[in-house]
């Protein structure tokens, strides 16, 4: 009863740890392209003194119309669940648990196509069936009309402590502690780094693919999952440096900043977890085996453990003719300690639970790369950019905004965890504005792409 007790708190912060820092309606209108400003100083501490406003800036309150989508859509309202949770077993009920988390997850946005788990349900029974057929000697993983799912599902980027070192995610709000010229010190708290990954091994893939079975061989599926939350004590400096003359550039603006962060860890969760059969001599599985459960699950909450580290971020910024370029190097050299829980799987069902920590020192850095210039029209001025960055993986955005008197129309393009566009406007008047923009993000499991509305309003007094 205690480890399952434990197990269902580390899986609430799982769920939890979902909720990111929303980018605002102005950057999903160019897919998620991060303009240079003191707004990405997070991803590039030279930002901190960059001149603000140069490129505009994100403006008004983000409206959570994501609540609309969770209350007006049957499938995403839990309320009926919370009054009656026995209807959950009713196959009419229409609540979907992976479009209320696609939804919740998304608050800022109206989703239009939520992820749904309707391509799992037979119509005639109302539940979930995926059909695991192991018969002379060949496997396959089908939906109930028999066709082959992609075992290849997830959501968000598994990090760890060895991929990621001291990296944590922004900070969901910042609380400034001291400003003195170019230091500052800050408080943040921070929730983040969620991931979720669910995938064949390699036997299990050439057995799909090939509809046959090999003697003496283990068919598993692994479960990768992470998520972390804590807070952060971030010492930073950001200056500009004197401008440097270049024959082929003319004189060149140059901002160099650093910045150290130290971190106390409240939640962890790391998980490499695998289940599988295991064949005979002759290539055959006995379908009454039991599972072969192997790897292992690590998880900190407070009062069963905590983390903490350290991490150095540096960053520079050049400016010429009317063109910005910025690098930041986040994690330079950083350091990250958890202790808390392990429950380790050796074939059997049952696991050892025992203390445990997560450790790790190094240089395993995360890189942005981001542009950005103005182009005067004879009528308006358009703004371009495009961003680069490394995080465990390459993501990269191109966009731009069209500025007509009061008007503003964006449009992007970008790879992130998926393919990603972006379409927005928005409209600025005497002590007022109001942005709209065209999101998507790739569906939680399922993998579709999902389409939702965000918005934004501004009041200036």
């Amino acid at each position: 009863m205690r480890v399952g007790h434990r197990l269902w708190l580390a899986g609430l912060f799982f769920l939890m740890s979902g909720f990111s820092l929303a980018q605002g309606v102005r950057s999903l209108g160019m897919a998620g392209l991060v303009l240079p400003g003191p707004g990405a100083a997070y991803l590039n501490p030279a930002y901190a003194a960059y001149p603000a406003g140069v490129y505009g800036s994100e403006a008004g309150f983000q409206l959570p119309l994501g609540l609309l989508g969770i209350l007006l859509r049957p499938e995403s309202n839990p309320i009926p669940i919370l009054r009656n949770p026995q209807s959950l077993s009713d196959p009419s009920n229409p609540f979907d648990f992976l479009s209320f988390y696609d939804q919740l997850t998304h608050i800022n946005s109206l989703l239009i196509n939520p992820a749904s788990s309707t391509a799992f349900v037979n119509p005639n029974t109302g539940y979930p069936e995926i059909q695991i057929i192991v018969e002379a000697g060949r496997i396959q993983v089908t939906d109930y009309q028999g066709r082959p799912l992609n075992l290849d599902l997830g959501l968000g980027r598994t990090i760890g402590v060895a991929s990621s070192v001291a990296l944590t995610p922004a900070p969901l709000f910042r609380i400034p502690l001291l400003q003195e010229g170019s230091l500052y010190l800050e408080l943040g708290p921070y929730a983040g780094g969620f991931g979720l990954a669910l995938s064949p091994n390699s036997a299990l893939r050439q057995a799909l693919a090939a509809g046959s079975l090999q003697p003496n061989t283990e068919y598993a599926v692994t479960l990768n999952a992470s998520g972390l939350s804590g807070v952060g004590l971030s010492f930073g400096y950001a200056t500009r440096l004197p401008e440097l003359p270049i024959p082929e550039l003319g004189r060149v603006r140059l901002y160099t900043g650093g910045r150290g962060e130290g971190f106390y860890g409240l939640s962890y969760l790391e998980s490499n977890l695998s289940v599988g059969l295991q064949t005979d001599a002759q290539g055959q599985i006995d379908p009454n085996q039991p599972p072969v459960y192997r790897g292992s699950i690590f998880y900190t909450y407070p009062g069963n453990g905590n983390g903490f580290g350290l991490r150095a971020d540096l960053g520079v910024v050049a400016e010429a003719r009317g063109v910005t370029v910025g690098l930041g190097i986040r994690n330079l050299l950083g350091f990250a300690r958890w202790s808390g829980t392990e429950l380790v799987w050796n074939g059997s069902s049952s696991p050892t639970s025992a203390q445990a920590e997560r450790s790790s020192f190094g240089f395993v850095p995360a890189f942005f790369l981001n542009a950005a210039t103005k182009v005067p029209l004879e009528m308006g001025q358009l703004t371009l950019g495009g961003d680069l960055g490394y995080e465990t993986r390459l993501y990269g955005r191109i966009g731009g905004e069209y500025a007509l008197g009061p008007g503003r129309f964006r449009a992007g393009l970008g790879f992130d965890d998926g393919f990603r566009i972006g379409l927005g406007a928005g409209v600025t008047g005497p002590g007022f504005s109001l942005d709209a923009a065209l999101t998507t993000h790739r569906a939680p499991l399922v993998g579709h792409t999902v389409f939702g509305i965000a918005m934004s309003l501004g009041l200036n007094f």
